[in-house]
């Protein structure tokens, strides 16, 4: 939760600092009757859609991530030319190989994800958004291969939990309506000691969007 903490303090600071630079800038404006292309038109609200891979691990020390594709609905409040809120909601599958020479095996999880996210535009095509994620699990089983046959068992309810989280993404806009990303994310909270699974994980995340649906300028 520590990392949590941080990362909420590290997205308010930015977020002040932010908002005070764009009414620096807006009372600039005012005064000098002139500003530069930020000032452009732009729309305030905008709907993405797009597939997302991800690679995400447990901090069991005995897992290896193996890589999953979900998908994402995103709408983007721009607060200003430069910054943003973005809030949706994800479909994230898991998953992840335990390192046994005796017993190969994986698990196979599935949540649904609900950003607030804060988007920082420094340019106009470049732009980081950070933020806390709430992880709601839906589902989950584990995959046992003895002998090269393989074995489903689903999870009872209580294993894995919902959980929450942060984001740090990088983004890259191209042709009007593209969005291309990648994530550093991670959830975390408390097991009992005696639970073999964890519902601390982490890990990376790529992803590409187009804007569906965007407001009038």
């Amino acid at each position: 939760m520590n990392v949590f903490l941080r990362s909420i303090v590290f997205f308010a600071v930015f977020f002040f600092a932010a908002k005070s630079s764009a009414q620096g800038g807006d009372l600039l404006i005012q005064q000098y009757r002139r500003g530069p292309a930020l000032n452009a038109n732009y729309p305030k609200l905008r709907l993405f859609l797009g597939p997302q891979s991800s690679r995400i691990n447990t901090d069991l020390g005995t897992t290896s991530a193996t890589l999953t594709f979900g998908a994402e609905l995103n709408i983007e409040f721009r607060v200003s030319k430069t910054v943003g809120l973005v809030s949706g909601i994800g479909y994230t599958p898991v998953a992840y190989k335990y390192a046994s020479d005796e017993l190969p095996s994986k698990d196979q999880l599935v949540f649904l994800t609900l950003p607030l996210l804060m988007r920082l535009r420094p340019t106009e095509r470049v732009s980081i958004t950070m933020g806390g994620i709430y992880s709601f699990y839906q589902s989950g089983k584990q995959i046992l291969d003895p002998d090269g046959v393989s074995q489903v068992i689903p999870y009872e309810k209580g294993i894995f939990k919902n959980s929450i989280g942060g984001i740090v993404q990088l983004g890259y806009h191209f042709l009007g309506r593209f969005y291309g990303y990648v994530n550093y994310r991670w959830v975390r909270r408390a097991s009992p000691a005696t639970q073999l699974q964890t519902n601390n994980l982490a890990g990376f995340q790529a992803g590409l969007s187009i804007a569906l649906w965007e407001s009038k300028k």
